[in-house]
């Protein structure tokens, strides 16, 4: 079997290493100069210097089982960190959990909360132990709005807590955003074991933890990578598949669903229902402070939203400082660097760039005192995730094969139950990898 697998994101990555590993013959596509698709490494200059950061900020939690054991098997887990549940706001909502066997950690963590008030805390113990009794299942069609309701959450429990954890997970407002994708997120967080609700912090880049150690592992199994190699066209050759010159019996688009549906239609096949993903950008600004000069920041921290005031970010995460990689040039080169995180930024597109930063210079001066940054970058994943509805399809990753044989996908959007997020991304292309491994014979 010799596969070819389009895509060199954490799907694709996962895919090419499961097959690698089982003796199968791959070849590695990708359009971009460096792996890692949606989570990557990308450079940034700043006045302070240019630095190394990722091109959105994310977060890994305990419950990323095959993400984590994936970075264990690279050797790069010692990049990781892993510290207890933790939530705070500058507002006063603090939140921890208790060194305690699951269910109680989180039970412990909810009714000691502060800054939810004596109702609040009473009401979100009645959210996860209703969720738990019903299996964590929601009703058909219930959004994360329509789930609050129905457990009776108080709008302010809703806005300061319920709300930033399902904005962050599903990049989708509430109004809009799957209940059966909230809940899930829920029941591997909040209600697994204590150690699934862990902050995993990374020391590096994302490009050091999986796609950097992934594309070495698989040269050295013998793997053909091919970066900076847009794929415009499928063939259908002889028993099997064609790019450019090179053919194979099996294919797998390990892409994102509008990147393969727009890849499906250029080569005349069916995209099907692809075509209904809707993508949603992230924004992540870097705001960088010099060393010596930076406010005290804590390791993570929910932020209060306030959209009337330009307080646009939602989550910011420490980095700590870092050294410029044009220090020589510059001096000392050593910056604060923190990632504030606004998901579901499609809300922000007619805001230009400079008022954004503008805005979340006050939020942050406001939150953590001290001088204001120094510098805000904004990058901007324009097609970070898909919106995560109630109405978005749910595909196998071999439903092309009836009007495709031997063509296969992956990708966050095919883990059903879960929204766009690395560990969804990482199961599924290890599933599909072993479906792909098990097929016997030539496709037909």
């Amino acid at each position: 079997m010799r596969v070819g697998i389009v895509g060199a994101g954490w799907a694709g990555l996962a895919a090419a290493l499961t097959l690698a590993e089982r003796g199968v013959e791959v070849s590695l596509y990708d359009a971009a100069p460096a792996a890692g698709g949606r989570a990557r490494s990308v450079p940034l200059d700043t006045r302070l210097g240019r630095f190394t950061v990722d091109n959105g900020q994310h977060l890994i939690v305990g419950a990323y089982r095959e993400s984590l054991a994936l970075a264990a098997s690279l050797g790069s887990d010692r990049l990781l960190r892993r510290v207890p549940l933790a939530l705070s706001s500058p507002s006063g909502l603090s939140l921890r959990a208790a060194r305690l066997p699951a269910p109680l950690h989180l039970g412990w963590a909810l009714l000691c909360a502060r800054g939810l008030g004596a109702g609040g805390r009473v009401a979100a113990v009645r959210l996860m132990a209703g969720l738990r009794q019903a299996d964590w299942r929601t009703r058909p069609g219930e959004t994360v709005a329509g789930l609050l309701d129905r457990f009776r959450q108080p709008p302010g429990l809703a806005g300061r807590l319920w709300a930033p954890l399902c904005i962050g997970a599903l990049n989708t407002l509430p109004d809009a955003a799957c209940a059966a994708a909230f809940a899930a997120v829920l029941r591997d967080t909040l209600g697994g074991a204590r150690q699934d609700s862990d902050f995993v912090i990374a020391d590096a880049p994302l490009g050091r933890l999986l796609p950097e150690p992934a594309l070495e592992r698989l040269a050295a199994q013998g793997a053909t990578i091919s970066l900076r190699t847009p794929v415009r066209r499928l063939v259908r050759d002889a028993g099997g598949w064609r790019i450019g010159g090179e053919r194979f019996s099996r294919l797998l688009l390990a892409l994102p669903p509008w990147s393969a549906a727009a890849l499906l239609e250029a080569s005349g096949l069916p995209a099907g229902r692809l075509i209904e993903f809707e993508p949603e950008p992230i924004a992540t600004a870097w705001a960088l402070w010099r060393a010596e000069a930076a406010p005290q920041l804590p390791g993570w921290s929910l932020l209060d939203e306030d959209a009337s005031s330009g307080h646009h970010g939602q989550w910011l995460f420490d980095r700590g400082v870092v050294q410029a990689e044009d220090a020589a040039q510059r001096g000392d080169g050593r910056a604060r660097l923190a990632g504030i995180v606004i998901s579901a930024a499609s809300r922000l597109d007619r805001l230009p760039s400079a008022t954004l930063a503008e805005g979340l210079a006050a939020q942050l001066r406001a939150a953590f005192g001290g001088p204001p940054p120094d510098d805000i970058r904004v990058v901007t994943e324009r097609r970070a995730t898909f919106r995560c509805t109630p109405q978005r399809p749910r595909l196998d990753p071999g439903c092309l094969q009836h009007a495709a044989p031997g063509l296969w996908l992956a990708g966050d959007w095919l883990w059903d139950d879960y929204p766009a997020t690395l560990e969804a991304a990482v199961r599924s292309g290890i599933e599909t990898a072993r479906r792909i491994a098990g097929s016997a014979g030539p496709a037909r």
